[in-house]
């Protein structure tokens, strides 16, 4: 939260944002749409669980009422009227209810809300951990993009240098109309190239925008640089962590409980509740034959027994059976997929940090080959197809090395994903 309160601060009336990738991942937590729609989703959950509480205590209800009877019933007596009853009739009346024991179907109830309160809570957890991955992979590819059309534009510059020599020559004789048009035709190619990659940017920092929560009007740069952060897993441990920390093993445990809860509910729906109550009440006419206020109090004690219900809790039971082997099954196969998940991640991440070492090497000898053949050219001893061949090469080694460093860094993110890692 200080992050973000500081780089609003640092806007100083600006529109536009500055992010590193932690600052887009502390961006992105605080303001993605998801992860707001799943922090309701928790508080909804945290307000079923207090509904569930109050099935613990008892319920006070009031109620009065007024009547007016025309015709009220007279009896005589030694021939004197006595009225049975009065025209205007109050009532005032205060219950209490008290559910006193219902073989543990209530705090059952009670503990099912409870596991689902903290699934709410997990899943918020796993959601904030795959909008950490998705932020790092969006900004990396921002900047590989970002640096791909830097590199486009200078590599369209020097073929542009390239054709105006090339021109001069022809005009001087020394190289064919051939090697002209083709140094042309390639500067024509890549112009569209660079075209599309300005457009992709701008839908990704479109998407980027998105997946932060920024303001679609709202500017931004990223102030960081693709590099090779060193790190070193073991396969086992990795594997150890994501069974112990991921969301999903958590959720499906909890979920294997809650059938566990919900089939006691069902077989124990047969059985009675106890239920205790007291009511006061205060009405005129108190009597039958007079005209004041009068007050009884009076307490109950009940149970409830359902006979026969359609086999309606029969089958309520088996469902929950059924449930509960489900969730079962499913941790299972949710264990293994996750060590799929984890090993997969992994080699990614290994064969990702060879690709970088390999890319690098490739990009050095790349530049030397296209030193080498630059100096051949201007000296006569190269063709003009040697220098673009070896031009486009050096270009597409430079791609590939930017290339494998974002896959690095993503497959990076992967893993900590992968593993429940939460920051």
């Amino acid at each position: 939260m200080l992050a973000i309160l500081a780089l609003f601060l640092s806007m100083t009336g600006a529109d536009t944002l500055s992010f590193t990738v932690e600052e887009a991942i502390d961006f992105a937590l605080q303001k993605n749409p998801e992860i707001a729609q799943l922090t309701i989703e928790y508080e909804k959950s945290q307000q079923q669980v207090g509904q569930a509480i109050s099935s613990f205590y008892p319920k006070v209800t009031a109620s009065g009422y007024f009547a007016y009877i025309t015709d009220v019933p007279v009896i005589e007596f030694d021939s004197i009227p006595i009225p049975f009853g009065s025209n205007e009739n109050y009532g005032l009346q205060l219950s209490l209810q008290q559910v006193l024991f219902t073989w543990g179907k209530l705090y059952n109830a009670y503990k099912i809300s409870d596991l689902a309160s903290d699934i709410a809570e997990l899943s918020l957890v796993r959601k904030r951990q795959e909008i950490r991955y998705s932020v790092t992979n969006a900004f990396y590819g921002l900047l590989v993009l970002d640096e791909y059309i830097k590199q486009a534009r200078a590599s369209l510059e020097q073929l542009e240098r390239f054709a105006a020599s090339v021109e001069t020559r022809f005009k001087a004789g020394l190289v064919s109309r051939f090697d002209l048009l083709r140094a042309q035709v390639q500067v024509e190619n890549l112009k569209p190239q660079v075209i599309q990659s300005e457009n992709a940017l701008n839908l990704a920092r479109e998407g980027f925008k998105l997946l932060l929560g920024m303001d679609l009007e709202t500017e931004f740069y990223l102030a960081g640089e693709l590099r090779m952060i060193e790190e070193d897993f073991s396969l086992d441990q990795l594997i150890d962590d994501a069974v112990q920390n991921r969301v999903e093993i958590k959720n499906l445990k909890k979920t294997e409980r809650i059938a566990q809860l919900a089939q006691a509910i069902a077989r124990r729906a047969n059985l009675p509740s106890v239920v205790g109550g007291a009511t006061y009440e205060r009405t005129k006419p108190f009597s039958i034959t007079g005209d004041e206020w009068g007050s009884s109090l009076t307490f109950n004690i009940g149970f409830e027994f359902p006979l026969f219900t359609g086999f309606n809790n029969l089958y309520k039971s088996r469902e929950a059976g059924l449930v509960l082997k489900e969730a079962r099954l499913a941790l299972e196969n949710l264990e293994r997929a996750i060590i799929v998940e984890v090993k997969t991640a992994y080699l990614t991440f290994l064969a990702a940090g060879e690709a970088i070492d390999a890319a690098e090497k490739n990009v050095g000898q790349a530049r030397e080959a296209f030193n080498i053949i630059e100096t051949r050219y201007k000296s006569g001893l190269a063709t003009n197809l040697e220098v673009l061949d070896t031009e486009l090469a050096y270009r597409q080694a430079q791609v590939n090395y930017l290339t494998a460093l974002k896959n690095y860094n993503t497959s990076l993110a992967e893993i900590y994903k992968s593993i429940g890692k939460e920051d």
